[in-house]
This record gives structure tokens, C-alpha cells and sequence, in this order.
């Protein structure tokens, strides 16, 4: 049996990886890039809803639906999209989620949201920290890997960037991607690293990994001291990808 060098299969390894990072970053770089083009077009949506008016309803809300569907046609892998509104944004005193679900045929569904804080499935999105974040912050924000909010068990990740009316920011436009789903972006990627490699958030969540030292939604824990960790560039997010040597090469 022949074994590669540890020096040589090292600088393969970081190779591989800062290749890897670069693909990745395309690939949310162009899905970031879309979400703000999504949520300049929902501000636009929404103002000419509003109209004279000083305030949002609920019913201007519904005007945001071809934004979504336009993005959710352009990216196959999202599995929903909106926007989310804060508390004092709205007559009604709680905010809104208007989100729109992938249909059949290139149609979608909207989702509701149970957003009555009395409700024992009470949504309560103002402490999630892809809301929180962004409307503090400004900034684009990623949240996850999380179960789902309908409990099908299913992993998501929540990507979201501020949305503004009329220069005052006042939520979020975002969208909801299956774990699963972005495999089949990720997972050919990391697949060429030679190590245990993954795609992790920035609170050392596994999002997609490519061995089962990496499992979808555990913290990456402890890793051998040849491990290699690099910032996945693009969009700010905090996204990393880690690769350890399998011991056994050496």
C-alpha cells in the first residue's frame, strides 16, 4: 500500500479547500445578491401598496408575492421566500411574516405564521437571530442549521438581508433552503477535499459535511492539531469550512 507524504497530502488538502471556499463563496455570493435585489423590489412592492397612506396593513403585504416568486424562480434550491416585518411596522402590533412557499408549475403557497403571543405556537420571530441581527445591525445575516418551524424534521438554513421603505429599515428579506437541498450544491465540493471536511456556521454548527466526523446540525467539538480552518469569502456571514486529515493516511 503506498501513503502520500504528510507534507505533500497537507498542502493537497489546503489546496482542495481553498478551492473549495471560493466555490462555496460564489455560490452564496449570487444567492445574497439576489436576496437584496429581492428586497428592493419588495420596498418597491410595498410603497406603491401603501400608497398615500402613512402606514403598512397586512393586506399591502400580499403585494411583495411576484418578488418572491421571481427569486425562488431564479435559484432552485430556497424553499420559500418573503420578508419580515417588526412589531411597530405594522396596525396590528405584532409584525408580519409574509413568506411564500415553492409551488408546482413554478407557483407558490403563502405561509402562515401563528403570531399571537398568547398561542402556545407562538411564533416568535423578533428573537430569532436572523431577524434580530439584521434590523440591529444592517447587515446580512444566516441562521442555522435549525429544524424546521412546521416540525417535519427537516434542517434549514435561514439567510436574510435588511429590508428598508423609504430609508428607514424596517425588517427583513429572506429565505428558508433545506439542508438537504444544498447537499447537492455543497457535497460534490467538499467531496474533492482529501480529509474529513465541512461547511460550518459561525457558531461551529455542521451544515453539510462530507464523512460522519461531520453530522448535519452537531458542533464540530474538538479536531486533530493538523486541522485546517479558512473563512468561506463572500457575504459576511461568518461561514467557515474545517478539514481534518484522516489519521489513517498518515
Amino acid at each position: 500500500m503506498l501513503f502520500t507524504p504528510w507534507g505533500q497530502l497537507m498542502n493537497e488538502i489546503r489546496g482542495s479547500l481553498d478551492d473549495a471556499r471560493h466555490a462555496i463563496g460564489d455560490w452564496f455570493s449570487s444567492l445574497y445578491g439576489d436576496l437584496h435585489s429581492m428586497a428592493s423590489a419588495c420596498e418597491g412592492a410595498l410603497r406603491d401598496s401603501r400608497g398615500t397612506k402613512a402606514g403598512l396593513t397586512e393586506r399591502n403585504l400580499r403585494a411583495i408575492q411576484p418578488a418572491a416568486a421571481t427569486f425562488l424562480r431564479r435559484h432552485e434550491i430556497p424553499a420559500a421566500a418573503g420578508i419580515v416585518l417588526g412589531p411597530e411596522m405594522l396596525e396590528n402590533d405584532v409584525g408580519a411574516v409574509e413568506w411564500w412557499r415553492r409551488g408546482e408549475l413554478g407557483s407558490t403557497q403563502r405561509i402562515v405564521f401563528n403570531l399571537s403571543p398568547d398561542d402556545p405556537g407562538f411564533y416568535d420571530f423578533a428573537t430569532y437571530e436572523w431577524f434580530a441581527e439584521v434590523v440591529s445591525t444592517g447587515n446580512p445575516a444566516i441562521q442555522g442549521p435549525y429544524l424546521d418551524y412546521a416540525g417535519m424534521d427537516k434542517y434549514i438554513l435561514t439567510s436574510m438581508v435588511p429590508l428598508s421603505l423609504d430609508g428607514v429599515l424596517i425588517g427583513t428579506a429572506g429565505c428558508d433552503t433545506e439542508v438537504r437541498e444544498l447537499e447537492s450544491i455543497v457535497m460534490p465540493i467538499v467531496r474533492k477535499i482529501p480529509a474529513d471536511a465541512a461547511l460550518v456556521s459561525k457558531f461551529d454548527r455542521i451544515i453539510v459535511g462530507n464523512s460522519g466526523r461531520f453530522l448535519v446540525g452537531n458542533r464540530v467539538g474538538s479536531l486533530p492539531q493538523d486541522s485546517i480552518r479558512l473563512d468561506v469569502p463572500g457575504p459576511a456571514l461568518g461561514l467557515q469550512l474545517v478539514a481534518a486529515p484522516r489519521t489513517l493516511l498518515r
